[in-house]
């Protein structure tokens, strides 16, 4: 019995690879990522960067506007964008942010967003040079999703 649990040891030690996997950004938040990149390259802005981080905290906002109804940016809990990205110490000198809520599919929140000035304006705003999306969708169907805009230190 020691002899197998020495083997089953070595084999965890030396079988598993001594590196993090990487986080796997996918889905309709990383879709909707792709489309404001293509969105900025129309525009001549420089494509943003998947942040895991920021995109962690987008879906912590967007999970509290479903679970609370409430549809705004400041958090109930972490207040600005900004005080939530420093409330997880998540690195920033500039932060921005866009809400939608109700739109099933990312190519109609980039479609409501396009259509408000402010936050076509977010969108392609050169500051920014990453970003995360959070999706939450309530027991009703109903869709919130954050889109958080950094620019990394």
């Amino acid at each position: 019995m020691l002899t197998f649990l020495f083997i089953f040891k070595m084999l965890i030690v030396f079988c598993l690879p001594n590196t993090v996997a990487a986080y796997i950004y996918q889905g309709p938040e990383a879709e909707l990522i792709a489309l404001i990149n293509a969105e900025r390259a129309k525009n001549g802005a420089p494509a943003l960067t998947e942040n895991w981080e920021v995109a962690r905290l987008a879906r912590y906002k967007s999970e509290e506007m479903k679970r609370h109804g409430v549809f705004c940016h400041e958090s109930l809990v972490y207040g600005s964008p900004d005080q939530l990205l420093a409330r997880f110490s998540v690195p920033h000198n500039v932060v921005g942010s866009n809400i939608a809520m109700g739109q099933e599919t990312p190519q109609q929140v980039l479609g409501a967003w396009l259509n408000s000035q402010s936050h076509h304006a977010n969108l392609v705003n050169t500051e920014y040079t990453s970003a995360g999306v959070g999706l939450s969708i309530d027991d009703n169907g109903i869709y919130y999703w954050t889109l958080m805009l950094v620019r990394d230190h």
